[in-house]
């Protein structure tokens, strides 16, 4: 009978696993807040980041709901819990409610300590590499010139480039212009402009993958104790200006689209490899991180801590 039990609780975690954690949310103006973007308007000013910061910078933050009843339910970020469980999954706590997270099995401990310490670039791979440059990666906690030092050496190197190179969709136009009036405006570029006749040697089409400017929607499902979280993080392109600089000139999301039942990758498989849904996943995740770590600073070095002695 003990047997039975385990086994039928086994099952249970293998099929709650296989449930969706991306929820796609195909208007995109619910997740993009350019007023949260201080972080994407230093990223872009001069001695930015943009040099250095040609991958993966993570900034999102959160909102969270209670979905009940066919209802969304704002709830307060300090209100919300997060746990390491026994088996190394991630739950938050709400209302004496436990609602799991679904995310990779081993990402929640270097995701976690990479945003306890304020990480911004998880990994980069920029245009030009000189000693200057060098001296900023080592101080941005980079290793070997491309990745953050909690992921170095993990099976989740794959995954970040994966994020780097991730298939994209435009914006709107109008959303787009908004985007970029707004951050050539706040670094004193108004009226940015590509010069196509150009033939200097700066940068030119460099990128960088951020959700600096989203604010994810992190949905509590009552019906199934499972969290769903909607939002795309953003890919920038960028053209350094003659005062330093650098003026956004086009602005793209993180596409929504892989074939139906697409499920997290079991990383613990030979030769497993990241798909777009793993990668928005990824995303989305470090969003709920960052957020309850600026809602409960204290909360989250705790959580920290148990996450990574599991």
């Amino acid at each position: 009978m003990r047997l039975h039990i385990m086994l039928a609780a086994a099952t249970c975690l293998m099929a709650c696993s296989a449930h969706a954690q991306v929820r796609v949310e195909p208007n995109t103006a619910s997740f993009v807040d350019p007023s949260s973007g201080p972080l994407a308007r230093a990223l872009f000013g001069r001695s930015g980041y943009f040099m250095i910061a040609g991958g993966v910078v993570l900034g999102g933050t959160a909102s969270f709901y209670l979905e009940r009843d066919g209802t969304d339910q704002p709830i307060d970020p300090a209100a919300v819990q997060q746990v390491a469980n026994a088996d190394g999954s991630v739950s938050l706590v709400y209302g004496g409610v436990s609602y799991r997270v679904g995310m990779p099995a081993g990402l929640a401990c270097p995701l976690a300590r990479f945003v306890a310490r304020n990480g911004i670039i998880a990994y980069t791979m920029p245009k030009f590499l000189d000693p200057a440059s060098r001296q900023e990666m080592i101080r941005a906690g980079l290793k070997h010139h491309r990745i953050a030092r909690e992921f170095d050496g993990t099976v989740f190197e794959p995954l970040l480039h994966e994020a780097d190179f991730a298939q994209t969709t435009p914006l709107s136009p109008a959303m787009a212009r908004m985007l970029t009036s707004g951050l050539n405006a706040a670094n004193g570029l108004s009226g940015f402009v590509i010069n196509a006749a150009d033939t200097t040697e700066k940068p030119f089409g460099s990128l960088i993958n951020t959700d600096a400017q989203v604010r994810y929607h992190v949905y509590l499902l009552a019906a199934t104790q499972r969290v769903e979280i909607a939002g795309v993080p953003l890919r920038y392109f960028w053209e350094l200006d003659s005062s330093g600089a650098a003026g956004v000139f086009a602005v793209d999301e993180i596409a929504q689209t892989w074939p139906p039942g697409t499920q997290l990758t079991d990383w613990s498989a030979p030769g497993a490899r990241p798909t777009q849904y793993d990668v928005v996943n990824f995303y989305q995740v470090s969003g709920l991180f960052r957020q309850i770590h600026l809602t409960q600073p204290q909360a989250f070095d705790a959580f920290v801590e148990s996450v990574c002695n599991k």
